[in-house]
């Protein structure tokens, strides 16, 4: 699931873990953009790095998961979610959007990655497959599965 390049990933996830620390120490409160971000780029990796996208969520304070701010951590981590447990229609459905300017980009190449590892998936695990598991599979409808 490549967003760029696999080191752009990986160069902002370092970046991000740092910023991370920097505000811990030094104002002791973390944005939310940088936490939202930082977990984009986890799920975005690849492969997907779903424990620190899992231990990230358990280190994020309660106030700014629930408050106001914390939606958008809500959503992606539906995302993670429905990765953690294989649960493909609940993925697809948590990747609709919409998304903030600051992981949009992240979140429209993770969506495209996901979804051409499932085609690859499909194609190397099944020789037939009904259309509607294969459209459940890769998250569209039976119209545009069957045009594949």
């Amino acid at each position: 699931m490549v967003v760029g390049a696999v080191e752009n990933v990986r160069e902002m996830v370092t970046r991000l873990e740092q910023q991370e620390l920097d505000c811990q120490t030094g104002s002791g409160t973390v944005p939310v953009s940088v936490y939202c971000e930082l977990l984009a780029c986890y799920l975005a990796m690849d492969p997907p790095n779903l424990p620190q996208a899992k231990y990230l969520m358990q280190r994020i304070p309660a106030t700014v998961k629930h408050g106001e701010e914390g939606a958008e951590l809500t959503k992606l981590w539906a995302v993670g979610r429905g990765m953690w447990t294989r649960d493909n229609p609940a993925v697809f459905a948590a990747l609709a959007g919409p998304w903030s300017s600051g992981v949009e980009h992240i979140m429209a190449g993770l969506g495209q990655g996901f979804k051409d590892s499932q085609k690859r998936l499909v194609g190397e695990a099944y020789s037939t497959i009904k259309l509607g598991d294969m459209a459940l599979y890769l998250g569209m409808g039976e119209a545009e599965a069957g045009a594949l």
